[in-house]
């Protein structure tokens, strides 16, 4: 009976450590997945989380999309989450639900000077007074 216990514990901790869910990022002790920095503006970090619950964690959006890029990485299964702008010590944003503004008055860690944020409606003040348009995920490239 101990035996049958014991099995189903470990069954459950394995299966619990593979479980695809945001891990939160020790900022000033994390390091950047891509260009290795620590990860210390709360306003910019990203991460992706693999299908089998691997994290990733970036110090700006443009090293996450460059490492996506270099590292032919699937992104079939993923989750990539952004941190809001405007709300940084908060709940991470699921990247595609997300809205981009791209100007170097956000001055991001590595230069990728993208700002996410929740809503049309919280990206609205810096949109208009940049006069530049929202932008989605999926026009985000690592040139950008």
């Amino acid at each position: 009976m101990k035996t049958v216990l014991l099995i189903g514990m470990l069954g459950l901790i394995g299966l619990s450590a593979c479980q695809q869910e945001f891990e939160p990022i020790d900022y000033g002790h994390d390091a950047c997945a891509h260009c290795k920095m620590t990860i210390i503006d709360k306003r910019f970090a990203a991460e992706i989380v693999t299908e089998k619950g691997k994290a990733y964690k970036f110090d700006d959006l443009a090293c996450l999309l460059k490492y996506t890029e270099e590292e032919h990485f699937n992104s079939t299964g993923t989750i990539l989450f952004v941190s809001d702008y405007t709300n940084p010590d908060h709940s991470f944003l699921d990247a595609h639900q997300a809205v981009y503004l791209h100007s170097g008055i956000f001055k991001s860690p590595m230069n990728g000077n993208f700002a996410a944020f929740a809503s049309a409606k919280e990206a609205a003040p810096f949109k208009d007074s940049l006069q530049n348009d929202l932008l989605k995920l999926e026009d985000l490239g690592p040139n950008e």
